[in-house]
């Protein structure tokens, strides 16, 4: 199949940020590389998201299916469909994620660009993942996974990265190096190219990566079903960053301590398999979760026990206690 024959859906996960929502689904229609299908997962959100999309035109009105997810399909404006799935419950970005690739995929598109609702893509961010991916095929290189380059939103010098580019060995293992600015990687950047992948923000994924590896686990719910999906596909796909392909994030906060350090925890434990010496990187992590969550009183100990204890029995899913 030609470049051109391929087909691409964005998928797009909310959750009760309607307005940041609106921001990323107006640049993903302004693409210069048109998207042939634009998914909505909505995760049950209460803050009038529905009512919003439906305000500006973008979605079409929606039967109510019961104990089912809503879904209304509308064409877009600048050509391609309109996907909008409202979950009947909220699924985490986990199952947002799975739902909106396992549609996709089966629809029969050929690759994916993923991505939260609180991201910004600059007008030629799809265009220049497509012409770089056509690089790396011409070079024989066809099973790749390609992410743009994730700049902090506020970041006045396109410089500042929302989250930081890692190293790989040239075996293709993970090095704990982080690089929180371009300018650091410079030298390491080969044709517009680096050897790395910031799931699930603005990451390219061709479908055929998720039939060998299959879909995100919904059943993380929360945090680390991003970077499980990526240390799997990595067993098949190389990892590039397309540096000219810009996407913007609002810079990231520090992670108080709350019900969301349970998914964390537990979650952590189980990537840890990914790895070497998974019991010494568990080991590791059950200390300084133990010690983090004596600093937070009998709520915090108690939330990472249990986390603890779910990650190494592998007792997955969404806990009623520890939800938003």
């Amino acid at each position: 199949m030609s470049q051109a024959e391929e087909k691409i859906a964005a998928v797009v996960v909310t959750y009760n940020r309607k307005d940041l929502l609106g921001q990323c689904l107006d640049s993903l229609l302004r693409q210069s590389r048109r998207l042939d299908a634009l998914y909505i997962i909505d995760n049950h959100s209460s803050d009038g998201t529905y009512d919003d999309l439906l305000a500006r035109n973008l979605i079409a009105p929606a039967d109510d299916a019961g104990s089912g997810p809503v879904e209304t399909t509308r064409p877009a404006a600048t050509g391609g469909m309109i996907h909008y799935v409202r979950m009947a419950e909220n699924t985490g970005g986990a199952g947002g994620f799975h739902e909106g690739m396992k549609r996709a995929t089966a629809a029969g598109f050929d690759w994916l660009w993923l991505m939260d609702d609180d991201l910004l893509t600059a007008p030629d961010a799809l265009e220049v993942l497509v012409q770089k991916r056509a690089t790396l095929r011409s070079r024989g290189k066809d099973s790749v996974l390609l992410n743009s380059l994730v700049l902090a939103r506020d970041g006045a010098d396109g410089d500042v990265l929302a989250f930081p580019l890692q190293e790989l060995t040239a075996r293709g293992y993970w090095r704990r190096v982080y690089h929180w600015r371009l300018s650091e990687v410079q030298d390491q950047v080969q044709d517009g190219l680096y050897r790395w992948a910031c799931p699930f923000n603005g990451t390219l994924v061709p479908a055929r990566a998720v039939v060998e590896v299959g879909l995100p686990n919904k059943d993380f719910f929360l945090w680390g079903d991003e970077r499980d999906f990526l240390w799997r596909a990595a067993k098949r796909f190389e990892l590039y960053t397309a540096v000219d392909s810009r996407v913007f994030h609002p810079p990231g906060r520090a992670a108080g301590f709350d019900w969301r350090q349970y998914y964390g925890i537990r979650n952590a434990l189980l990537i840890n398999r990914h790895f070497r010496l998974p019991a010494l990187r568990n080991a590791k992590l059950i200390l300084s979760s133990l010690v983090k969550g004596l600093r937070h009183g009998r709520f915090g100990l108690l939330l990472v026990v249990r986390a603890i204890r779910d990650g190494l029995t592998g007792r997955l899913g969404r806990r009623e206690e520890y939800h938003p």
